[in-house]
């Protein structure tokens, strides 16, 4: 799908980038530019950048640049057009239908693939609520569900069958492949069709919408694996997505409690916290971080108390705050999950435990205590120093000098001795990472390991730079194509930008570099944005541009120098070396003048 200039600049000025970047990374004023710590790469030392006055984003650290729509095609994994959509939707802008074969294809696929999702619904529920789901009824209603919950949920049953839900959408005009991409079928080796959740209890996954996306199978005996999960879809991606959402973003609380299992939503939902939400995997992933961010003031995590599910959640907690979220821990006594805890203590105990939830720092230092026997000075003096690990990495100073002073106190060490070592961590960190900004040199790899740039090494910065200032001071344009013209270019990357920005100019339309960067190839549009955040910060654009005529006037002059000195070497006519001679004298002073210029 090709949609019109007009229209994509209206998408990309209807989402101002702040805003959008926002509800993904939390960031912070400095100076004209806002900072966060980048969703592209691990760090702990905010180098990601967000340029209000210019709508686009650069990272100092891994490169990546480009404007709000570039933003979106990288942090959710979408195309052009996908991110065009997205961004399109989010402004409430109504947008063509797709001319393309392939789009429409594409938008065809994902509506057949969620009425299938639907009728696969429909036949589950319809199974649990016949004879053959007496047992699963009564597995669900020992665990406490009412049919009121069973019926909000969507539950139902697969049955035991080799393939009867196969054959029903078959024979409601489905088609193989349809059915095999949605993931509720499968091939055996003979070419046939089964379903691929037999005699299990299923749960629906729905989006936002309400969309039925996926599902969730489990076993109502011991069977293993107790779950089974939809495959990766079209419509579904269980890193991007989470169970019960769909409830917990209209509840009228400002928290979202993260909760291992389907039941442990569910049950909860019944006793009124109806906030509570699943991840769809065994972890959870950045993407579903941000979408939390999107709902909920606070974040509270409540995974198993076993070693496994510490580490998940200190993982957890650690991909919450790299999203911007206040992120606490529920800590249920005995070991205990949501579900069973609520049906056993009631659900006003469950809020008590809620209201008791503990910080990230609370629930780092309460791990590296249960590890440690502290009726010894040494593993008291080892939990000691990992406090001070621990409070160094925390970047909130009151915080961290509250944490500070209560541990001081409650192992009877002085404020400062604790101080003091968490500062010597905190310099010890900061030297190393202090470090002088390199800019990739793009030769065999470009932006991302995609489509490599080979930049010039004389001319392709320089010639770049021009292009980036041309963008800022369009009224600049006729000077500089009066002077430095197609055929100058030196760089074939830049040679072919100028090509498209000249024509543009050409037809007297204004471009600015953030509406100039989706023509462009992804690689060209990252490098434009990095010289742009770190190389054209002048106060005199003119004067800039000037400067860079200049400097690439005394490259192409050198250039030829050389040529002539070899020319010379090699000319056996007297009077023609003489003349290369004289060339080479007006050039030599041509440079002279261009270098003691200001």
């Amino acid at each position: 799908m090709i949609y019109p200039e007009e229209l994509i600049e209206e998408i990309r000025l209807r989402n101002d980038i702040v805003d959008v970047v926002s509800s993904y990374v939390k960031l912070e004023r400095k100076g004209r530019r806002y900072f966060g710590l980048c969703p592209f790469h691990n760090e702990k030392t905010p180098s990601f950048s967000v340029e209000p006055a210019k709508q686009f984003f650069y990272c100092f650290g891994c490169n990546k640049g480009g404007t709000v729509i570039q933003f979106i095609m990288n942090i959710e994994h979408l195309d052009f057009v996908e991110a065009v959509k997205h961004l399109a939707e989010r402004a409430g802008i109504a947008l063509p239908e797709p001319e393309d074969a392939g789009e429409k294809e594409k938008t065809y696929r994902r509506k057949e693939i969620l009425n299938l999702n639907k009728e696969a619904a429909r036949f589950y529920f319809s199974v649990l609520a016949g004879k053959s789901g007496i047992a699963a009824q009564s597995y669900l209603k020992k665990r406490g569900l009412t049919e009121k919950t069973i019926c909000q949920f969507g539950l139902g049953l697969a049955p035991a069958s080799w393939n009867e839900l196969s054959e029903l959408l078959l024979s409601k005009g489905a088609s193989q492949e349809l059915l095999i991409s949605s993931g509720l079928s499968l091939k055996s080796k003979n070419g046939e069709l089964y379903d691929r959740f037999r005699d299990r209890i299923m749960f629906p996954i729905f989006d936002i919408r309400g969309n039925i996306i996926g599902f969730g199978g489990r076993v109502a005996d011991k069977t293993q694996p107790k779950y089974m999960n939809s495959p990766d879809t079209p419509v579904y991606n269980k890193s991007r997505e989470l169970y019960g959402l769909n409830y917990a973003r209209q509840s009228k609380s400002k928290k979202l409690l993260i909760v291992e299992g389907y039941m442990d939503v569910i049950s909860l939902h019944q006793a009124g916290i109806d906030y509570a939400v699943a991840s769809l995997g065994t972890a959870l992933t950045q993407a579903q971080a941000w979408i939390l961010k999107k709902y909920a003031e606070e974040v509270i995590i409540a995974y198993d108390a076993d070693s496994a599910g510490q580490a998940a959640t200190l993982r957890g907690l650690e991909i919450l705050e790299r999203a911007g979220c206040s992120g606490k821990v529920l800590l249920i006594p005995d070991g205990k999950d949501p579900d069973e805890y609520v049906r056993n203590n009631g659900p006003e105990k469950f809020k008590n435990l809620i209201g008791g939830a503990i910080s990230l720092l609370d629930y780092k230092i309460r791990v590296q205590k249960n590890m440690h026997n502290l009726d010894t000075v040494d593993d008291t003096l080892k939990l000691l120093n990992s406090v001070a690990d621990i409070l160094a990495a925390h970047d909130n100073s009151i915080e961290r000098e509250v944490y500070a002073k209560n541990y001081a106190e409650q192992y009877g060490i002085s404020l400062e001795s604790l101080r003091s070592e968490i500062l010597k961590r905190m310099k010890k960190e900061q030297s190393a990472k202090t470090r002088k900004i390199a800019l990739p040199k793009y030769g065999s790899e470009g932006p991302g390991g995609i489509n490599p740039l080979r930049i010039d090494a004389r001319y392709g910065e320089l010639e770049y730079m021009l292009l980036v200032l041309i963008c800022m001071e369009n009224r600049l344009y006729p000077k500089v194509s009066a002077v430095y013209g197609m055929d100058s270019f030196h760089d074939t990357g830049a040679k072919e930008t100028a090509e498209k920005l000249y024509e543009r100019l050409e037809q007297n339309k204004s471009c600015i570099l953030a509406e100039f960067l989706d023509e462009l190839d992804p690689a060209v549009s990252s490098y434009l944005v990095q010289i742009s955040a770190t190389k054209c910060e002048f106060e005199d654009t003119e004067k800039a541009v000037n400067d860079l005529l200049k400097r690439l006037e005394i490259l192409r002059l050198e250039e030829l120098q050389k040529e002539t000195i070899e020319r010379i070497k090699n000319e056996q006519d007297g009077i023609k070396r003489q003349e290369l001679g004289v060339e080479f004298s007006k050039r030599a002073e041509r440079i002279a003048v261009l270098k003691k210029m200001d």
